[in-house]
């Protein structure tokens, strides 16, 4: 049987990873490259820590919550309402280049609550830096660095998912 950490990070490795490469390309310059390369050696990391290492160091977990399937599905669907929430209020500033970074800062809401309710620490870490890095790349975007603030602040989310999650499997499943 697969280890519930393992299984679980599939879906932030997947997440991480259209991140980093559906925006990149978004990127100035060097930008895309270096990018790839953040991703790449974030990858590593993140399989050397949750799948080379013995499953037995990564963290026990602990059943969830009675009514963690609840909070999950209101997570999700609270995520969805701020991207569609979100997406008509950049259209009406005619500003829809910055929905990367809104997806960053919605993505990263709708972890928070997964801390509790999975009893999993790194969902509030994960959480509560995904939220900041997406709103940084909103407010710098919004002043004036447009879709490469965005892009910046997605693909920054994706290569920090994967490193949080590498960072939860070596802590043992406390905060990262």
């Amino acid at each position: 049987m697969i280890h519930p950490y393992r299984v679980g990070s599939i879906i932030g490795l997947v997440g991480a990873t259209v991140f980093v490469l559906v925006n990149r390309g978004a990127l100035p310059g060097a930008g895309p490259v270096l990018a790839l390369v953040a991703y790449l050696v974030a990858v590593a990391c993140y399989v050397w820590a949750v799948w080379v290492r013995p499953a037995s160091d990564l963290p026990a977990g602990q059943p969830p919550r009675r009514r963690a399937g609840l909070v999950y599905l209101a997570s999700v669907a609270g995520m969805l309402l701020v991207f569609a929430l979100g997406r008509l209020v950049l259209a009406q500033a005619d500003r829809e280049e910055l929905m990367p970074a809104l997806v960053a800062a919605g993505v990263g809401l709708h972890f928070v609550p997964f801390a509790a309710a999975f009893r999993a620490p790194v969902f509030r870490t994960l959480g509560w830096l995904l939220a900041a890095i997406g709103t940084v790349g909103l407010v710098i975007g919004w002043l004036g660095a447009g879709a490469v603030a965005a892009a910046a602040a997605a693909v920054t989310a994706g290569v920090v998912m994967l490193l949080v999650m590498a960072l939860g499997a070596l802590s043992g499943g406390r905060e990262a």
